[in-house]
């Protein structure tokens, strides 16, 4: 089980890095962030820092949980089972926009 939560983890923040590039892609578009905590830091801090504030804190809490895995196992996996699902669906979402985008 320890090696199926490590690979959910090495998703999990492959797909944080993948929102981060998209987001920052979004933005430059004009697409306003629709999330406010994301939006307040873009608005204090600029686009680049504030995406990497938060794309670190989501790393950092993913890092927690996976730090407590040996507390919980099957918790983690589940936690992180959900985190990569719900990642993976708005990567398709994205990757379907930008591609989309792309060829238009």
């Amino acid at each position: 089980m320890l090696s199926s939560i490590w690979s959910l983890f090495k998703i999990n923040l492959l797909l944080q890095i993948f929102d981060g590039l998209f987001t920052y892609y979004a933005l430059t578009l004009g697409i306003p962030e629709a999330n406010p905590l994301v939006r307040g830091a873009i608005d204090g801090w600029g686009e680049v820092w504030g995406l990497i504030y938060w794309k670190l804190f989501a790393c950092a809490l993913l890092g927690l949980l996976f730090a407590l895995r040996h507390l919980r196992q099957g918790l983690t996996l589940k936690a992180l089972t959900v985190t990569s699902t719900v990642y993976s669906c708005l990567f398709v979402i994205s990757l379907y926009y930008f591609l989309r985008d792309l060829w238009s």
